[in-house]
């Protein structure tokens, strides 16, 4: 698809398939394609579905996609302590001017799911960490096994 809109390959950084596997599409120190006016200073992480059966948004992640999901995202919460988790549809701008970005302001609907909700307590805990102990997410992580990202 990124490819077809005349993009060099993916835009996304991460692509987690159905069975749990993630994939390291796009180095992390390389600006994605994910986002409009977002792509700088982001990290894209897509995941395979996000459509119902008649092809309308949906959260379809399994059990295995949110599995990993969370431990990708708290990995990348310890390397980049302090930054906001959100997905597309939180990026849409407040055309109401309320503070909240609400469903008929969207412009995507991607994730399908409260991204700042569900991953409200990986935030908060990564921004009273000191973050010491740096953990590192790897350059080429492909498959999850034993609750680890495996290279």
């Amino acid at each position: 698809m990124h490819r077809r809109r005349g993009f060099n390959g993916t835009g996304y950084h991460y692509y987690i398939c159905k069975d749990g596997t993630v994939h390291l599409t796009r180095p992390i120190e390389r600006i994605g394609a994910h986002a409009k006016g977002f792509n700088a200073h982001s990290i894209g992480i897509c995941y395979e579905g996000g459509l119902d059966c008649r092809g309308r948004p949906a959260d379809t992640r399994t059990p295995a996609q949110r599995a990993t999901l969370r431990q990708l995202v708290g990995q990348l919460q310890e390397k980049f302590s302090g930054c906001r988790v959100c997905g597309h549809r939180d990026l849409s701008p407040d055309l109401n001017g309320n503070g909240e970005i609400e469903p008929e302001e969207w412009i995507k609907q991607c994730p399908c799911f409260e991204v700042a909700k569900e991953f409200k307590e990986l935030e908060e805990f990564a921004i009273k960490t000191e973050n010491t102990d740096e953990h590192r997410v790897t350059q080429h992580i492909k498959k999850q096994k034993g609750g680890k990202l495996w290279q």
